[in-house]
């Protein structure tokens, strides 16, 4: 039976854990594993890190990193098994692209690090990365299938700024926005509505909100998470506010409602 390593402070630690729960005597679960099946639970461990950032707990947040780096070193393991690559491999190419794609930090260009402009940094980005991918095929609007869609909808808004199909301003968006929400009030208030319509509609509206996010330098995406446990604490609280009793508060009027609801947000402020 293998012994854990004595110093866990050492990547080589991790590393060293993982080969031995995919080794003979390992763990079961973690020896059926494939790229496949590790999928899932990459997606959800990137979120769960997301979600510790956002709640300001650095226990939490150091803890679903961790999380994240097992994922990235068990993948490495089933390479590495596969004869593919190894953690050295995947620890090199990131490392080669970092130093590649900062050439403002890494070369000649270092002198002037301290004159460069954010934007031009991602210019030289984007022509380095240019560059790299020279004769491969390249989609014009690529993306992780499983990338949330307010995300895929903000890199899409990027694209098409690039190739100066755009608006000029946050205003010109926000008015769009409006006409996309005046379509969406004809479908609902139309005799027979059409569910393919609606869906349509809503679609539109909630894409031109990414891009009017996009136009004010907001992230949709960690926008609307904060907002989901805004609302999510708020309602707690108004819960807290009957005493936890669902029952009480499934019995009050929409008013009563309305005004814990309006109580519980000044509570917020003091």
């Amino acid at each position: 039976m293998p012994k854990p390593p004595v110093n866990l402070n050492e990547f080589s630690s991790l590393v060293q854990l993982m080969k031995d729960l995919r080794g003979p005597d390992g763990c079961p679960w973690d020896k059926e594993q494939t790229h496949e099946t590790l999928a899932p639970y990459a997606i959800e461990e990137t979120f769960e890190m997301v979600e510790a950032l956002n709640s300001n707990n650095d226990q939490d947040f150091c803890e679903e990193l961790g999380d994240v780096l097992f994922q990235v070193v068990l993948h490495a393991q089933l390479a590495h098994e596969r004869k593919a690559f190894n953690i050295e491999g995947v620890i090199r190419s990131i490392s080669e692209k970092l130093v590649r794609r900062h050439p403002h930090v890494f070369s000649v260009l270092s002198n002037s690090v301290g004159q460069i402009s954010k934007e031009a940094v991602l210019e030289h980005w984007d022509i380095i990365k240019a560059e790299e991918k020279k004769g491969k095929p390249k989609p014009l609007f690529k993306f992780p299938k499983g990338l949330p869609a307010t995300q895929a909808a903000q890199k899409i808004g990027d694209k098409t700024q690039k190739l100066n199909f755009d608006w000029s301003k946050p205003l010109d968006v926000l008015a769009h926005l409006k006409s996309e929400i005046t379509e969406l009030e004809n479908e609902i208030k139309k005799q027979q509505m059409n569910a393919t319509a609606i869906e349509h509609e809503i679609g539109d509206v909630l894409f031109t909100t990414v891009q009017l996010a996009r136009h004010l330098n907001v992230d949709a995406e960690s926008a609307l998470r904060k907002t989901n446990l805004r609302f999510t604490n708020r309602f707690n609280a108004m819960l807290d506010q009957c005493g936890k009793d669902l029952n009480q508060w499934l019995s009050l009027q929409p008013e009563k409602k309305e005004k814990l609801w309006k109580k519980v947000k000044l509570l917020e402020t003091e």
